[in-house]
């Protein structure tokens, strides 16, 4: 892949997605599963969304000492992002998050489910897309101003992960982060919720690491 198909400031060591990567262990099961579009999965990646880098996103690496992420990356809206809609889909390698594959995957900061049923997750630690740069909102805002959701992506015809900006319905970060008065305004930290099972899994590591 081209220079020019990589976004500005993406680590040089790391593979960028244009599209979902499996592990070789995925099953056929597993992969016919997640081909199957559910009628309650009415978020839609459109089948005319460009593949490649996403011009609404710009990953900037955190300078102010006081973020959570400081001398890391976050990614922020490159132009103002209406309440409810697609920012960019969730790449990473699409794997099996049953034992024994789910071992490699346990330490990961960046894996999410995809589809619990069949025991699937995608993580982007090792290779992903934009989506990959996105913080959590502890430290940073009151509240996040963006969301994971499954989705369908038209596109390849599977479910997906994607990243949505809340709806208009549940209130956004302050200025602090660059909200407006609905949405993402433009040049704001785009920032979701990691959720209290990925921070209770992470002390539960560092008790772990202190009793060692």
């Amino acid at each position: 892949m081209g220079k020019d198909r990589i976004p500005q400031n993406w680590p040089s060591s790391m593979p960028y997605l244009s599209q979902p990567s499996f592990a070789p262990h995925i099953t056929r099961t597993q992969k016919d599963a997640l081909r199957i579009r559910s009628p309650d999965l009415t978020a839609i990646i459109p089948s005319n969304l460009p593949r490649g880098p996403c011009s609404l996103v710009k990953i900037i690496p955190i300078a102010e000492p006081s973020h959570p992420a400081h001398g890391q990356a976050g990614l922020f809206a490159a132009r103002h992002l209406e309440p409810g809609t697609l920012i960019l889909p969730y790449y990473g390698l699409v794997h099996s998050s049953l034992p024994p594959h789910s071992i490699a995957h346990d330490k990961s900061d960046y894996d999410l489910w995809l589809n619990r049923e069949v025991g699937v997750a995608v993580d982007a630690e090792k290779a992903g897309n934009e989506a990959r740069f996105i913080n959590d909102y502890r430290g940073v805002g009151e509240r996040p101003n963006a969301e994971f959701r499954q989705c369908w992506d038209a596109r390849s015809g599977q479910q997906c992960m994607g990243v949505y900006v809340l709806p208009a319905g549940k209130k956004n970060t302050p200025a602090k982060v660059g909200a407006g008065a609905g949405g993402i305004a433009k040049g704001g930290e785009i920032l979701v919720s990691y959720g209290k099972g990925f921070w209770s899994k992470r002390r539960e590591e560092q008790d772990a690491a202190n009793r060692a």
